[in-house]
């Protein structure tokens, strides 16, 4: 006879417990929040691409309205400026048809006088011998056989050069350079001139 449990089947091979290939429910939370985000985000992404898209496109729109308003008040104020300019710019004296645009050699007074008419409104040099001069009116005469010219020399840009002419006596004869303009119906003269420079 054997010994006693020989009879008994060998013991079979043991069953070993492996790894879980997924956690228990509780026991590994992080990797579920984990996996929800990156799920969470594969979603969204999409959407947040489209919206800031859309947003790109807007401000691309928004930049080209303001360049387009930029070049309107530039054009604007060009033309301002011009039409300033224009209104700035000193006006063209009326000339009557026929009349010369300027007279570059020195007159006589009788010469101006005798061409009065052709030479009104137009620059002229004129010469004479001085007459009374006028303090209360800035102005002084010029004398001749044929008439008086009458000088008004209250816009000359030489303030001392007025001061002389009111101040001094004049016995030199006179070189005006000036605008011939009609008399103001009170004076003698019968052609006025507006100086722009006097020499004596």
């Amino acid at each position: 006879m054997g010994m006693p449990g020989a009879w008994m089947k060998e013991p079979g091979p043991k069953l070993v417990n492996s790894p879980r290939l997924w956690p228990r429910p509780g026991n590994s939370p992080l990797l579920v929040w984990v996996l929800l985000l990156l799920l969470c985000t594969s979603c969204t992404s999409p959407k947040l691409e489209e919206e800031l898209r859309k947003e790109n496109q807007a401000l691309k729109a928004e930049i080209t309205a303001l360049k387009e308003k930029v070049a309107q008040l530039e054009a604007g104020q060009q033309q301002l400026a011009g039409q300033l300019a224009k209104l700035t710019a000193p006006p063209e004296l009326s000339q009557p048809p026929g009349a010369s645009p300027g007279v570059t050699e020195p007159l006589s007074v009788g010469q101006l006088l005798k061409d009065r008419d052709r030479l009104m409104g137009t620059r002229v040099i004129v010469q004479g011998e001085p007459g009374p001069v006028m303090m209360h009116r800035k102005s002084l005469l010029l004398k001749s056989p044929q008439g008086l010219v009458e000088v008004f020399f209250g816009n000359l840009p030489d303030k001392k050069q007025m001061h002389r002419l009111t101040s001094q006596n004049l016995t030199r004869p006179l070189t005006v350079t000036g605008t011939v303009q009609p008399p103001s119906g009170q004076d003698p003269a019968t052609v006025r001139v507006i100086a722009e420079a006097v020499e004596f």
